[in-house]
């Protein structure tokens, strides 16, 4: 690993602090380096253990996966102009297929050492943000909510990382949206939180039902070919939680054809394809769009009945 362009912005005292599956390199004496090595130690098991849950063969990396903290901003910037090439300052974290490393703007140690860090992650258990709202080829990225939400920002990002490192995803290869965000955004947590999906308060299950109500979910014959993410900040939330909750019907009703879906992208040569490709690609393994668009709505309006549910029954036990 060349260090030339990290020292020129750390400095020559950088540290290299390494765990058993992880290589972070961030400035001296930093204090958050403790509480992130536990985070993405604890975050990489569960991700692990879920999609073996799920029913993926994954595999690991013999290479220990490089995180790279900036203690400021710029900083930051300044490594991502150079690397990538590109203006990434809208961003506090990214993961990059043209590196295979993480680059975030230092992390809140106080956040991140929680005692219940040690809390078991369970597939129902993954808590949701919204996130950034846009995105360049080479770089899968999320911007916090706010500075409070560090945990579900590094697991959005070693989400994203593990993928192309276990076989889930292959770098080179042309994704849709809702397969590397959808993906992402399923494993983001947060240990100050509630459950994801059974918390009906959660922020992007709340924009999931807001748009669904409003007829604003983007139809299905375009959005499972979609690449890139709208420039318009509400439009690119309602793409998220959109991702977020397609990827989760597929892999809790569709699994099979899921695996089976990842396994074919996997499997391809790297490039560009059309819509045209993508749709057949899709179809292929899941069936007719008509089909899945039927059960998709069916998922949906279960999702909208249950936040009711949980809603009305919020309110019957608020003092009168």
């Amino acid at each position: 690993m060349d260090l030339t362009i990290i020292k020129s912005l750390l400095g020559e005292s950088i540290e290299v602090s390494t765990t058993e599956h992880f290589a972070i390199i961030h400035d001296t004496g930093a204090n958050y380096v403790s509480g992130t090595s536990r985070t993405l130690e604890h975050a990489y098991k569960q991700f692990y253990e879920a999609f073996s849950l799920a029913g993926f063969d994954l595999a690991r990396s013999t290479d220990r996966l490089v995180w790279i903290c900036f203690p400021q901003q710029s900083k930051f910037d300044e490594y991502a102009l150079r690397v990538e090439g590109t203006d990434l300052s809208w961003l506090d974290g990214y993961y990059s297929t043209l590196t295979n490393r993480v680059a975030v703007v230092e992390p809140s140690p106080r956040l991140l050492q929680r005692d219940k860090a040690d809390a078991p992650l369970k597939p129902g258990n993954w808590v949701n943000l919204v996130a950034n709202t846009q995105r360049h080829e080479e770089v899968l990225p999320m911007s916090a909510a706010d500075s409070q939400m560090d945990v579900a920002r590094l697991t959005h990002e070693l989400a994203h990382q593990l993928a192309f490192n276990s076989g889930l995803q292959k770098r080179g290869i042309m994704y849709p949206f809702w397969v590397s965000e959808g993906l992402a955004t399923n494993f983001e947590f947060d240990w100050l939180a509630g459950p994801g999906l059974a918390d009906c308060s959660t922020a992007r299950h709340d924009c999931l039902i807001k748009t669904h109500a409003a007829g604003n979910l983007v139809p299905l014959e375009q959005f499972v070919v979609q690449t890139k993410v709208p420039a318009s900040a509400s439009r690119s939330r309602r793409y998220y939680a959109q991702a977020w909750a397609f990827f989760q019907y597929l892999l809790t009703e569709r699994g099979e054809s899921l695996r089976s879906y990842l396994h074919r992208l996997s499997s391809l040569s790297p490039g560009q394809r059309t819509p045209k490709v993508l749709l057949r690609e899709f179809t292929d393994s899941f069936g007719s769009l008509d089909e899945i668009e039927s059960s998709w709505n069916a998922f949906l309006d279960r999702q909208a009945r249950q936040a009711q549910t949980s809603a009305d029954s919020t309110s019957s036990t608020l003092p009168k």
